[in-house]
């Protein structure tokens, strides 16, 4: 089966949507919660979940956003968590388009997980710092990106 369609929807689809066969999700808390039909309270729950789900065969990447404390990024050989950067959100509208946005370009690009999350937490932090529906600058992704930290679980 080929894999390499990335969903970002919840609910009903989401779950066809696996059914299916995926490369890359990215569900949000309450989303993934849905999705798994179980609360996920903890760090070790949302991997214990992300990774029965990986072991079903249907989808390869899980980007679980967290919101105010920050992503996940769950394969079958990694867990990757970066923490949420400190700025003045002033609009969350679009934080989590540019999110998966800038994760999308980054692994397109040939970046390693660890580089795609950084620039994919930063672009969902400089999106926070616009007002309205205006997404994230470039100048304030690559600045900071550099702020980003990715630790492994």
């Amino acid at each position: 089966m080929e894999q390499d369609f990335c969903v970002d929807t919840s609910g009903p689809p989401l779950a066809l949507a696996i059914e299916q066969g995926v490369y890359l999700i990215k569900p949000n808390l309450r989303e993934m919660s849905e999705l798994v039909g179980a609360d996920l309270e903890s760090e070790s729950d949302w991997l214990l979940r992300a990774r029965a789900l990986l072991d079903k065969g249907k989808v390869e990447v899980i980007a679980l956003s967290l919101g105010h404390i920050g992503a996940l990024i769950v394969t079958r050989n990694l867990a990757l968590r970066a923490r949420a950067l400190a700025v003045k959100p002033i609009s969350a509208v679009g934080a989590g388009d540019s999110f998966l946005g800038a994760l999308l370009f980054g692994l397109a690009s040939g970046a390693n997980f660890d580089d795609a999350l950084r620039l994919s937490m930063a672009a969902g932090a400089a999106a926070l710092m616009n007002q309205g529906t205006e997404l994230c600058h470039t100048t304030d992704v690559y600045r900071l990106s550099a702020e980003v930290q990715i630790e492994p679980l």
